[in-house]
């Protein structure tokens, strides 16, 4: 067995630390290019739209509407998004058009729009396919124009 002088120590410490470098460097460049950091593509022109966006929230809060939103597996296999809109009232509330997207918490490339059909007074589903399993965030608006109303919930679909 050799005896440990400085000299081993010196290098035991460099090599120790090198591959600790070597690791996080590698880490670094694959998260740089993997992910640009930003979750919204324009977020100077979201800033710039957010007054109106506090006044569409505001126009929301005295209407009163609330979603129940609901997210499942239909036989097809395609993803089902079911919507039931209710006024300040408890009562169902009927819009010309309601939209839904399937956000996913990660990765933006898998988001999926879907414009969600009436079924009933206050009730809308719409189907989309090739939807992976896994946690959504499911955000249902009207469309610009219509009577402001926006709900975003995280559901898991299996």
């Amino acid at each position: 067995m050799r005896k440990l002088t400085g000299r081993g120590v010196l290098l035991l410490l460099i090599a120790f630390f090198g591959v600790i470098v070597a690791v996080d460097s590698g880490f670094i460049a694959l998260a740089v290019a993997t992910y640009r950091g930003e979750d919204e593509q324009r977020p100077y022109l979201q800033g710039v739209e957010f007054n109106r966006t506090l006044e569409r929230r505001a126009v929301q809060r005295q209407l009163g509407w609330r979603a129940e939103v609901r997210l499942s597996r239909a036989r097809s296999g395609a993803a089902q998004v079911d919507v039931t809109l209710r006024g300040k009232d408890g009562g169902p509330e009927q819009v010309e058009a309601l939209n839904a997207e399937l956000r996913h918490p990660v990765d933006e490339g898998r988001d999926r729009a879907l414009r969600l059909a009436s079924v009933g007074a206050g009730h809308y589903v719409g189907e989309v396919k090739g939807v992976a399993p896994g946690a959504w965030d499911v955000v249902v608006s009207t469309p610009q124009g219509a009577a402001p109303f926006e709900a975003s919930t995280r559901l898991w679909l299996h």
